[in-house]
């Protein structure tokens, strides 16, 4: 993601191929590492524009392995980091600059002081090999020459010509997306972090694929025990503002797939989606509201109140369970973001979270609306709440034949506050399982879900009142 009328400085932290050096250049006087500066705002998972950048000023072909330091200063509107990367070819040389150990880099005058702390922890890990076991494999030196190399022998196989070499969509915490130009279209490459919540998605998808092959990715190769897999081009991804009609399509096609996997949820459940049901749930929520890491962005008197609303949450579970509507398939993370049109059918993807659960758990979009901050804000506020309503009646509407209205009515309205509930649990588990640098992705989403559950306090007293 690149954004206009902000400014980059970015370091390169090259890790020497056989030993544990890093490079660095000299300039005024100074020694430091390699850098780039650009009059764009680069986000921290768009490797392919920091590939670039950085292979224009080095000489050579390199791989980017992970951040090892990202700043966001959004009053100057200044982005800084810190990248770690490694040679692709290591045949090549550059000439610019030199390379240093970690004994020696003590004694240089390194410009900025503040990359001098990073560099030498860095060099540390590989002179006594003690990477962090919650990094992810793709952040570590060899795996993305590796991946080429599987992606080449794959498509050799299904007789595809690759075109052009492999290029980064987008890298982060929780996944790596790779993109490759071939005789029969764009394929694409995922892995996906192994965390307590996520499935193995290149079997379920692959699964998914075999149940609604209109609306599921087509999985061309997979490797089960490393996760990796390739997909057919996906078509084009539906973004931004997007018409009611298209969403009203979307919204239905979910639920109809919804229904048509309830006969399958014992087989999707043999096959790795995971077990979240609203038993599952009603177990999660004490610890939830008791995890310190999760509440350290709350107040005292949030903390509080999470807590004196354990007991109801869990009897709400309950009072779901109650309505006759069956647990089923669940995207996990649904939003316009992850459904494309594809052959005039749309088609979801990213099945990373899926599992069994609540169907009305994947529409927290519906839930939950963003705050409004200006005049405009309100205003397009009220339409969105409006539409909101519409889309909600439209995905409602196809579960008549397992409640009537009033009743879908009432379980969409208890669902609401343990909607949020769930995607709190989600990403509970997912911020637990990351390296300190790395949990500023997720700054405000546990935050954001968190604060959803306490601003429906009074509706959740209301719906107390009217089922007790």
């Amino acid at each position: 993601m690149l954004f206009k009328s902000w400014k980059s400085h970015f370091y390169a932290l090259l890790l020497h191929p056989s030993e544990a050096k890093v490079l660095l250049s000299w300039n005024n006087n100074n020694y430091n590492l390699p850098s780039v500066k650009t009059n764009q705002g680069i986000w921290l998972d768009n490797f392919q524009a920091i590939k670039n950048l950085m292979e224009q000023e080095l000489g050579i072909a390199v791989n980017v392995l992970h951040y090892a330091n990202y700043q966001i200063d959004k009053r100057k509107r200044k982005i800084q980091g810190i990248f770690v990367l490694e040679q692709q070819n290591l045949t090549e040389t550059t000439k610019k600059h030199t390379w240093y150990d970690r004994v020696t880099l003590n004694n240089l005058p390194l410009a900025d002081p503040q990359p001098k702390s990073i560099i030498q922890e860095y060099l540390l890990e590989i002179e006594n090999k003690t990477l962090s076991e919650l990094r992810p494999p793709w952040t570590k030196p060899g795996w993305f020459n590796e991946v080429c190399l599987w992606i080449e022998e794959e498509l050799a196989k299904l007789g595809y010509q690759q075109l052009a070499p492999v290029e980064y969509i987008k890298s982060w915490s929780i996944s790596c997306i790779l993109k490759v130009k071939t005789t029969a279209g764009n394929i694409y490459f995922k892995q996906a972090s192994t965390l307590p919540l996520f499935c193995n998605e290149p079997v379920v998808t692959t699964e998914l694929a075999n149940l609604f092959p209109q609306h599921i990715p087509t999985v061309i190769s997979v490797d089960r025990q490393r996760h990796w897999m390739l997909l057919k081009d996906f078509g084009e991804l539906i973004k931004g503002n997007v018409s009611l009609k298209v969403q009203q399509d979307i919204y239905c096609l979910l639920a109809q797939i919804q229904i048509k996997s309830i006969k399958e949820k014992d087989h999707l459940l043999n096959i790795g989606c995971l077990d979240r049901s609203l038993n599952c749930l009603q177990s999660q929520i004490e610890p939830l509201f008791n995890d310190k890491n999760v509440l350290s962005q709350l107040s005292t008197a949030e903390i509080e109140q999470l807590n004196s609303l354990t007991p109801h949450f869990q009897s709400l579970c309950s009072k779901l369970a109650g309505y006759n509507i069956p647990e089923t398939l669940v995207h996990g993370d649904l939003h316009l973001g992850n459904v494309a049109l594809r052959e005039n059918s749309y088609l979801f993807f990213d099945w990373t979270d899926s599992c069994i659960s609540h169907p009305f758990f994947d529409l927290f979009e519906l839930f939950f609306e963003r705050s409004p901050k200006s005049f405009l804000g309100h205003l397009t506020s009220f339409w969105q709440r409006k539409n909101q309503k519409y889309l909600r009646d439209t995905y409602l509407n196809q579960w008549l034949e397992f409640e009537p209205k009033a009743r879908l009515l009432e379980a969409w309205n208890i669902a609401k506050p343990l909607c949020a509930v769930h995607h709190a649990v989600t990403y509970q588990h997912i911020i637990n399982s990351l390296e300190p640098r790395s949990k500023q992705e997720f700054y405000n989403a546990l935050p954001r879900f968190l604060r959803e559950i306490m601003a429906v306090n009074e509706e959740l007293n209301s719906i107390s009142h009217n089922y007790n």
